[in-house]
């Protein structure tokens, strides 16, 4: 309710002056007379009447509440006296029993926390504030907390806590709270509770030795429990940075046995590390999904359980559960959007890119793999970076774009990408650009670099990487027959059988060892899974296949209705490449008019030459004032045409221009190469 008085008013005046109006300004909506009367010292009747004074007729409740007039009469009130005030209400409620909340709000704003209960109070303030969502305010009573904490290992997990709120916002390690963690860590002040989390954060980043440090520290057998975040931790490492699980055996060995539990009463940290755990020492794969499926049922999506549910979508990509996937990564994405978190949302958003390269969708794939490098600056994205860089350089070369691929292979990624298993889809992605450009050689070498550390990490599973048949395709474009034939078979007796979407693939590299009879066999076969697959690609691809076999036995009309097919497929995904190669040199076949290979300098040639030029000042590291200078226009121009260059460009920040303008230095996009090779 709002009071009608005037702050020109003479009520106004006695109440901004008033001991009473100023303590009831400071306790607002937690105002009572007997508080205001202790807060000041006060007799209580006194106290009574002149708030029956200053109400003039209305509710004293209503003028409690009325947070307008508390403000003005604060802003009117001299800073030590407000201060002092603040510190009494402060004092008042914590003795009174009053929520954290509140009391927290008169120790920020008194700036006090000298208290022997502030940190305490703060904390838990703290946490109510990020159950809500409230990112700011959050963090705002963590540093508070970590300024009132006196003790070295409360202040390292404060520290830890606070990295992981503004992990959500931005994950950059340049942050002065992720270098009191790297500091802690190496002092030995971090609490074993707090250690798993703090690993996380320094793998996504790289530093692997503060990483070892505190690998070092739970290793140190008083430090090994059974904590449900350790489990997960362990499950973590073997499946995500083996080196440093192989660095660290006996602490991913030291795991003490649980109780039985049902999965709704497990943690999301107990089931992410049964889940890892099952995936990687292959536990049949239906049981693995319907876990996933579980996990991802059952846990909010929380700055805690972010990492879990992530591993649970990738556990649904990895056994072929690509709707069940896309669906959560949609369902997911949109929860980070509506509560602000863009590292989630980027997250999210590469695993759908993921998820859409192997659907065969490289159009979707690319639109998801920009977005997660836009939602954050790409250079914070540590390790996770080559999940999206993976899929948008396969999207890109589908696409023939080979320039645009090779700008996003020259983004500079951590030397400890290679370390983990977010570099294997980036090894993936790099050789098959390689093939599509003529590069068989340098192709062959990347995945033979591929295969080489899925067999040193004990990840050598077809599921993850078909590296393989990578190599058989290599051997292919270099036209080593007999090799690719013992590669794809090699592929195949690992799967057990040609069944599953990757074994098909391998049937249509045998085919093009065999002869003309024998391929149009094979193919069929390859066509059989492929469309059961759910690979839109690969079916085009081996349709395309297919229809030359065809044509090559003489039977043109069942040739033409399968390169039909696979053109209409390939155009509806965005495999450009794949449907110049189908359509290029085959004028006996009517189709709707070619595209134009898509390429980022389409979209640069929307631009205006005024934005145009000034793109070109940014992308090469001006800044706005220099570039004003430069094209002797003002600061605010400069930043007007910057923000239509982005909206057209469709990016959401000035680093990545040059990735966009970089493609103009490779000469014509080269779109008549096959993605496959």
């Amino acid at each position: 309710m709002h009071l009608p008085i005037s702050p020109q008013s003479e009520q106004w005046s006695i109440l901004a002056r008033s001991p009473v109006g100023r303590a009831m300004a400071v306790l607002g909506g937690s105002s009572t007379v007997g508080l205001i009367a202790e807060l000041l010292a006060a007799d209580e009747a006194t106290v009574r009447v002149v708030v029956r004074q200053l109400a003039a007729g209305s509710s004293a409740r209503a003028l409690f509440d009325d947070l307008e007039i508390g403000d003005r009469i604060l802003r009117d009130t001299p800073a030590a006296v407000r201060q002092d005030l603040r510190r009494r209400a402060a004092q008042l409620l914590q003795h009174k029993g009053f929520p954290a909340v509140a009391v927290a709000d008169q120790l920020v704003e008194a700036g006090a926390v000298d208290y022997p209960w502030a940190a305490e109070v703060l904390l838990s303030a703290a946490e109510e504030a990020l159950a809500n969502d409230q990112i700011d305010r959050a963090v705002e009573r963590l540093e508070s907390a970590y300024r009132a904490s006196r003790s070295p290992t409360d202040r390292a997990a404060i520290a830890i806590r606070l990295v992981c709120v503004e992990w959500r916002i931005s994950p950059s390690n340049r942050t002065p709270n992720f270098t009191r963690v790297r500091t802690a860590v190496l002092a030995g002040r971090v609490p074993a509770a707090q250690l798993p989390s703090a690993v996380m954060f320094l793998l996504w980043h790289g530093q692997t030795q503060h990483v070892d440090q505190a690998l070092g520290q739970l290793n140190s057998g008083h430090s090994v429990d059974v904590a449900p975040e350790n489990d997960f931790l362990w499950a973590w490492l073997r499946s995500a940075h083996p080196p440093h699980a192989q660095r660290h055996q006996r602490l991913c060995a030291a795991k003490a046995p649980r109780q039985p539990m049902l999965a709704n009463q497990r943690s999301p940290h107990l089931l992410g590390a049964e889940l890892l755990t099952g995936l990687f020492s292959q536990r049949p794969l239906d049981e693995t999904a319907t876990l996933a499926q579980c996990l991802l049922t059952r846990h909010r999506l929380t700055s805690t359980s972010v990492e879990t549910l992530a591993a649970a979508v990738h556990c649904l990509i990895y056994t072929d559960r690509l709707d069940t996937a896309a669906s959560w990564c949609d369902s997911l994405l949109a929860e980070a959007e509506a509560r602000r978190a863009p590292t989630w949302q980027s997250i999210f958003a590469g695993l759908r890119a993921e998820t859409m390269l192997r659907k065969g969708n490289p159009r979707a794939a690319a639109s998801d793999a920009v977005l997660a490098l836009n939602r954050v600056p790409a250079e914070h994205l540590g390790v996770w970076i080559g999940i999206p860089i993976a899929a948008l350089v396969r999207s890109l070369t589908a696409a023939g774009r080979l320039a645009d691929a090779e700008a996003q292979l020259e983004r500079p990624v951590p030397q400890a990408l290679f370390e983990s298993r977010f570099g294997l889809p980036y090894l993936h992605a790099r050789g098959h650009h390689q093939l599509a450009a003529g590069r068989a050689d340098l192709a062959l070498r990347t995945f033979r670099r591929c295969g080489y550390l899925m067999r040193r990490w004990h990840m050598d599973f077809p599921w993850l990487i078909p590296w393989r048949n990578d190599i058989a395709a290599a051997h292919l474009a270099l036209g080593e027959h007999r090799h690719a034939r013992v590669f794809a078979n090699r592929h195949l007796d690992l799967l057990g059988g040609a069944q599953q979407r990757t074994g098909g693939v391998s049937l249509r590299l045998l085919a093009a060892t065999a002869d003309r009879y024998q391929r149009v066999r094979l193919l069929r076969d390859a066509t059989a899974i492929a469309r059961s697959g759910g690979c839109d690609l690969e079916l085009a691809t081996v349709l395309g296949e297919l229809g030359t076999a065809h044509r090559c036995v003489g039977d043109y009309d069942k040739s033409r209705t399968l390169i039909r097919e696979a053109a209409r497929i390939a155009e509806s995904c965005g495999a450009d490449a794949l449907l110049h190669d189908l359509l290029g040199n085959r004028p006996d076949i009517t189709t709707t008019p070619l595209p134009q290979a898509s390429s980022a300098t389409n979209s640069i040639e929307s631009l205006s030459p005024a934005e145009r030029r000034v793109a070109e000042l940014a992308a090469h590291g001006k800044r706005n004032r220099e570039i004003a200078a430069t094209l002797d226009i003002t600061a605010s121009t400069v930043e007007q045409h910057l923000t239509r260059v982005y909206r057209k460009l469709e990016i959401a920040r000035r680093t990545e221009l040059r990735f966009v303008f970089r493609t103009r230095h490779h000469g014509p996009t080269n779109s008549s190469v096959s993605a496959t090779g």
